[in-house]
């Protein structure tokens, strides 16, 4: 007869911890990858000429980090009789630490490590992560609100821009759109060219028998569309009528006007797709109309400090 051995208590532990180590290798090197990743991302930001003033977090899992920058600027004249300003941006003072920031923030969360190495290769942009249909959506990649942080317009103008520019680490930022590297959005393949305060810029993509905006709840928008058609035939029904789309088309579309896009053909519609202003600007009742005039005054109201604050003898 055969004996057959089995392990006793203590080759059981010698297993578990052998499984143990295994997987709390494989953490630490995650992490040691996410610190390098995240480096490389602050070490571009601080040659970025669009580089923030900003304080902001950064979450993965269980895992935090946080980001300082201070923006560095040195303005020179410039022309005949040196009337004209000229900056250099750079280098800014940029620093990643681990851990939650110390005062309540804004701060990126990442679905996993995967959507941060996506983003590194390039096959992500960041904000094509952090598209979404409706407000509910769970995206790759978020821009949320720590406890008993009072998140301000401001915030939100400097976050978009963070988020643009911080996550690419190219001197030239050169965003490749195409199916495999898109994300669904409003029923179309959506890559995001460029996102700011009040512009979102994105390539869409249509397939055969495909439609944009078919739903009800987003057949209509607070905010205006410019869609600006490059390939392929489709049908849009805009208002109340149906219109054949071809390349060569732009198509402006007001507040609250129905946009349904359609690709009954086999050959994608694709195109760029340009968005003015976003849900917080009328999420207390303010339209999108009002908020320009807003802006407008604002601007205004900075020409004439600019104005008291530069010499009249300086020609500016």
């Amino acid at each position: 007869m055969k004996t057959i051995t089995t392990p006793g208590i203590y080759g059981l532990k010698a297993v578990l911890l052998t499984i143990f180590c295994f997987f709390s290798g494989l953490l630490l090197y995650a992490q040691q990858n996410n610190n390098e990743i995240l480096q490389t991302f602050v070490d571009s930001y601080k040659k970025d000429p669009m580089a923030l003033t900003a304080n902001f977090g950064i979450n993965i899992g269980e895992r935090w980090w946080h980001v300082i920058s201070k923006r560095k600027e040195e303005a020179y004249k410039v022309g005949t009789k040196k009337q004209y300003t000229f900056h250099n941006f750079g280098g800014h003072e940029v620093s990643l630490y681990q851990g939650k920031p110390g005062k309540p923030t804004w701060y990126f969360k990442f679905a996993d490590s995967s959507v941060l190495e996506k983003i590194n290769s390039k096959e992500w942009t960041a904000s094509t992560a952090a598209a979404r249909s409706t407000p509910d959506d769970k995206v790759a990649l978020d821009i949320l609100v720590m406890d008993d942080y009072n998140f301000t317009l401001k915030d939100d103008g400097i976050s978009y821009q963070v988020l643009e520019h911080f996550w690419k680490k190219d001197d030239i930022e050169i965003t490749r759109f195409a199916r495999d590297n898109a994300l669904p959005s409003h029923g179309a393949a959506l890559v995001a060219l460029y996102t700011m305060k009040d512009k979102r810029i994105g390539w869409f993509s249509l397939g055969a028998d495909e439609a944009a905006n078919a739903d009800r709840n987003l057949d209509k928008g607070q905010v205006p569309n410019l869609m600006i058609f490059t390939k392929g035939r489709g049908k849009g029904q805009f208002g109340e009528e149906e219109f054949d789309i071809e390349p060569g088309m732009s198509v402006f579309i007001g507040p609250y006007v129905k946009h349904i896009i359609y690709n009954p053909y086999d050959e994608p519609l694709e195109g760029i797709l340009v968005l003015f202003g976003d849900n917080i600007d009328f999420a207390r009742g303010q339209s999108y109309l009002e908020f320009l005039e807003k802006e407008y005054e604002f601007l205004e109201a900075n020409q004439k400090s600019v104005e008291r604050e530069v010499p009249a003898e300086s020609g500016q």
